[in-house]
């Protein structure tokens, strides 16, 4: 499917000029994705027999106790400005299954899939970043994204405490890209980003871990194993 997106430039081209490197975004191209994430794969997902890692989220901060076990409870929660997360969805939907899978045929790393189901007006988290290079593509609804390069938490590996206060001290040049059903993002591991909400939004976050991370890791986040999807 990343082949597809890229189009009219291909694999190499990304891995030569923006993987691990610099955020690369293209409108309407992964119009081919939004079929994977709506109000029924939330049904769908949230019934399955599997063990499920779900998280609600408020204004940056974890709301405990909270398990939404339908698309109806999720509709409550996003009235409340709650957001919901499904950490490794590619477990619960085929659909999800496959896209992690070809992201594997064709990128080095682990691969895992998380939908984020958030109400308008609100964001998730705060300034972060990640470890994994994440490809977020955008199903319904627009988000605004805000990213920049991370130049004063690079040493940090995963495992350790991590203090994201510590965007105050970043000078970086400051970037921006509106999210609409159909576009998609790919923003590099480590890279700072905070997502403001702007309508009900429904997306998917591809998050592909490279071997030289999972390899110097002191400890593995839930869900991660070190190991491949497909050989």
């Amino acid at each position: 499917m990343l082949a597809e997106w890229l189009r009219p430039n291909d694999a190499r081209w990304f891995a030569a000029n923006h993987l691990g490197k610099a955020p690369c975004a293209r409108p309407s191209a992964a119009t081919d994705a939004v079929p994977l994430f709506g109000w029924d794969t939330i049904d769908r997902v949230l019934g399955s027999h599997r063990a499920l890692d779900v998280l609600t989220v408020a204004a940056g901060e974890l709301i405990a106790g909270v398990r939404p076990g339908s698309r109806e409870d999720v509709a409550r929660l996003m009235a409340a400005g709650v957001s919901v997360v499904v950490r490794a969805a590619e477990l619960h939907d085929s659909g999800l299954a496959r896209l992690a899978d070809r992201f594997e045929q064709v990128l080095p790393g682990e691969v895992h899939v998380q939908l984020y189901v958030t109400p308008a007006g609100t964001n998730s988290y705060g300034w972060h970043y990640d470890f994994e290079d994440v490809f977020i593509v955008q199903t319904a609804g627009a988000k605004d994204y805000y990213f920049r390069a991370n130049t004063v938490a690079r040493d940090a590996v995963l495992g350790d405490e991590l203090d994201f206060t510590s965007v105050k001290r970043e000078s970086s040049p400051l970037y921006s890209a509106r999210l609409v059903a159909g576009d998609w993002l790919y923003l590099p591991a480590r890279w700072w980003h905070l997502v403001k909400c702007v309508e009900d939004s429904l997306s998917i976050s591809v998050g592909v871990m490279a071997p030289a991370e999972l390899a110097r890791a002191r400890r593995l986040p839930a869900g991660w194993t070190g190991q491949r999807r497909i050989g």
